[in-house]
């Protein structure tokens, strides 16, 4: 782990360390869960979630920084991607395995909430030992398995008791702190609006429209839960290369899976703190469709009404901001409204597109960008 990487993770609030640490404990135990279940049967949902939550770690280790430990992540994934296949057949033993390289990193993040510096040693090894495992032959990888696992030996060593101390600690840094979390999404999203290729206007007047349709299909999603969707549904994309926005069923496999990538990261930010879990639903569904031929081809009664709000907001965005190079404010607002028109019964609800040319009837101002 490189020396700037955990400079940045150190420089990180007390608040976002607190809800990422706890977030990692809450999905390490869904691992076990997992491999409880499945040792008792296979199933191929229960490896599904299992996929989910070590993807979902990864993730978020990513956005702190922590990519050395996200590295190990991966491999834990590629191990339960070959489970996933059929590639390898599950077995109790890899599950503890696995079980002691999750448990091992979470005594590294610990360690490093403490303040103290962790070795590029530290997650080499473990990398290498999952990397054994996952390229042995079926006949040998209990023999790999069992000897990997006497090799570390003495690695994790009163992990339990570290967790407390460091669950205490950051407990009281958490009271001592006034941290507004919905004030600090709205910051992150001004900075990277900033850097964006993707011009999205006021931020402030973009709430506004946004929590406008919210409040006229008589509020179906939490205002904060909606705000926090839209400040942080584009956080992914600065995590990876070649960020992609328009996403179908019918895109190439690459982009559905950039796609895919980046809403976890986006989503995966925001199921670090308590109380996100609407506002990360809702990005999750931000690609998807009327007519179902969305990223992931949900169909429309499934869609949540704030990722139906967001999709017609950022689409909106988009046309605007292209007629306004060659036109004034008010035509690029007709403009923009007509193209949403087009997609009507496609892209979008009928009944969202209506109630969208009913606000520019009303006062067009609110839809100047």
């Amino acid at each position: 782990m490189t020396a700037d990487n955990q400079v940045a993770f150190q420089e990180l609030s007390q608040e976002l360390k607190t809800e990422f640490y706890t977030s990692f404990k809450e999905s390490t135990e869904e691992l076990e869960r997992c491999f409880e279940s499945l040792n008792q049967q296979f199933d191929k949902e229960t490896v599904n979630e299992m996929f989910r939550a070590i993807h979902s770690v990864k993730g978020n280790c990513h956005m702190m920084f922590l990519d050395q430990i996200a590295d190990v992540c991966h491999k834990v994934e590629d191990l339960v991607a070959m489970i996933r296949k059929g590639q390898i057949e599950y077995t109790a033993q890899q599950g503890e395995f696995m079980t002691f390289i999750m448990a091992r990193l979470e005594q590294l993040v610990a360690q490093l909430i403490r303040g103290k510096r962790v070795q590029q040693l530290d997650t080499q090894v473990l990398i290498d030992g999952v990397e054994q495992v996952s390229s042995s032959v079926d006949q040998n990888r209990s023999l790999i398995i069992q000897r990997t696992m006497q090799s570390y030996s003495g690695l994790l060593t009163s992990t339990e008791s570290i967790a407390n101390k460091v669950s205490e600690r950051l407990s009281r840094q958490k009271q001592r702190s006034g941290f507004n979390e919905l004030e600090f999404m709205g910051q992150l999203s001004e900075r990277l609006q900033a850097k964006s290729i993707q011009k999205r206007g006021d931020i402030e007047q973009t709430v506004r429209l946004v929590l406008e349709l919210n409040h006229m299909a008589k509020q179906p999603e939490q205002d904060e839960q909606l705000c926090a969707a839209y400040y942080l549904m584009d956080l992914g994309g600065k995590f990876i290369s070649s960020p992609v926005f328009d996403i179908t069923s019918e895109s190439p496999e690459w982009e559905r899976q950039k796609a895919l990538e980046q809403l976890s990261l986006s989503s995966g930010f925001l199921r670090l703190g308590d109380g996100w879990a609407d506002a990360a639903d809702i990005i999750i569904q931000i690609h998807e469709r009327y007519d179902g031929k969305g990223l992931n081809r949900v169909s429309a009664e499934k869609i949540r009404t704030g990722a139906q709000i967001l999709a017609l907001v950022r689409f909106y965005q988009k046309a605007y901001f292209k007629y306004s190079r060659d036109h004034s404010a008010k035509i690029s607002v007709a403009k923009s409204i007509s193209r949403m028109n087009s997609e009507s019964g496609y892209r979008f609800d009928p009944q969202w597109v209506v109630m969208f040319s009913e606000m520019a009837r009303r006062d067009v101002s609110t839809l100047i960008l």
